[in-house]
């Protein structure tokens, strides 16, 4: 019976590109070909805690490990490797001990015969991976920002999925390889209120190219100015406005041939609203940037599309507010998967500016032909009576 080991191996990728070690000793199966760092875990080793070993042994750095990349069993004329690789970044740099070259390889440089055996399907996962165009989803979590992975996933699109919650996203992530097993999924962590954490989202994605971004993440916090603090305002701003306009620049630059951008704004930005003053301001400006941004980009591969939808059916919290708005709360209120729907083929063909749903259109329509003045007064009232804040 042949032995078996336990192998783990680290995949560096950066600007695309896939770090690539050359063995300088080992089998005649081996010797000589391109490998992923690592190697045998020893007992009372976690996988992680052998790669963090192996990685100061043979490079001389220390790894942070992102994420699981694959596993695989090669059965070798003399052993059976039972192999598990992860994407590690680092930030220091290379010292080959034992390697005889390195190379940052293009997905289009990857030649499997160059590579060790037990290595090679994994390489050309990460080289599908690296040569495929994402779709991006902010406020993936959120029940709108799952419809649109589910919508996404079923049109067969790959995903890159972020969120604020590690656990959430990787059950996401195996939800979304359940609906079609044939896309790539990737998710990383970001409070896109905060600006370190962007930055790693930025470094992570780099390595990417998106054919779309939709930007679903949002605060809907509705209650008096006066009972906000500095924490609350920035957090909202940041959250609904500032994170949505800084991914569009980001992927701008890390855009596939063709892109397209969807930018969940709302009906409660058309007109100011107090009681609401924040949130309907910052989603103006949403519609506002989208728009001016679409015009910067026509014939330039690129679309911009605002949505503008109205309640939607959501957290309980949001269903209970909407049955609380009486008939005209359920005329206008959506489901989750009707506004995705409508977003999408409102995006595929080329609109800067949608409005979901027929009883919100009306609204559009007719609210113009009242006086501001009034106006205001009249959504004072209603929305006085309100308060939520579920962040």
């Amino acid at each position: 019976m042949k032995k078996e080991i336990n192998v783990v191996g680290a995949a560096f990728i950066k600007d695309g590109k896939l770090f690539a070690a050359k063995r300088s000793y080992g089998s005649e199966y081996v010797i000589h070909k391109y490998e992923f760092v690592g190697g045998k875990i020893k007992e009372g080793e976690t996988p992680e805690e052998a790669l963090a070993r192996e990685c100061r042994e043979e490079l001389n750095v220390s790894v942070k490990v992102i994420r699981p990349v694959g596993s695989t069993v090669y059965e070798y004329p003399d052993v059976i490797v039972n192999l598990q690789i992860f994407e590690c970044r680092t930030q220091d740099e290379f010292t080959p001990c034992e390697h005889e070259q390195t190379r940052w390889l293009k997905p289009e440089e990857f030649n499997e015969e160059e590579w060790c055996p037990a290595d090679r399907q994994i390489l050309l996962n990460i080289k599908k991976r690296l040569s495929s165009s994402y779709t991006l989803v902010t406020g993936a979590t959120g029940v709108l920002g799952g419809e649109f992975c589910r919508q996404c996933a079923l049109k067969g699109e790959n995903l890159y999925i972020t969120g604020r919650k590690t656990d959430n996203l990787r059950v996401l992530q195996s939800t979304m390889r359940d609906i079609n097993a044939d896309i790539s999924v990737i998710f990383c962590p970001c409070d896109l209120a905060d600006e370190q954490s962007r930055a790693q989202l930025y470094e992570d994605a780099s390595n990417y190219k998106f054919s779309r971004l939709i930007n679903c993440a949002g605060a809907d916090i509705q209650k008096a100015f006066a009972l906000y603090n500095q924490d609350k305002i920035i957090f909202q701003v940041r959250g609904l406005y500032e994170g949505a306009v800084c991914l569009s620049e980001f992927v701008l630059k890390h855009r596939a041939e063709k892109l397209s951008i969807i930018n969940i704004s709302s009906v409660s930005g058309i007109y100011p609203m107090p009681y609401f003053a924040i949130y309907s301001s910052l989603k103006g400006a949403l519609t506002s940037f989208s728009v001016s941004l679409a015009a910067e980009m026509k014939g330039k591969g690129v679309s911009v599309t605002a949505i503008l939808p109205g309640a939607i059916y959501t957290r309980a919290d949001v269903k209970e507010y909407i049955k609380g708005q009486g008939l005209w709360g359920r005329l206008a209120a959506k489901n989750p998967d009707f506004v995705v729907k409508k977003s999408l083929k409102a995006a595929d063909k080329g609109k800067v500016k949608y409005v979901v749903g027929f009883a919100n259109k009306l609204m559009n329509i007719f609210t113009r032909l009242v006086p501001s003045r009034l106006r205001t007064k009249f959504i004072a009232s209603k929305w006085s009576k309100t308060s939520k804040d579920a962040f």
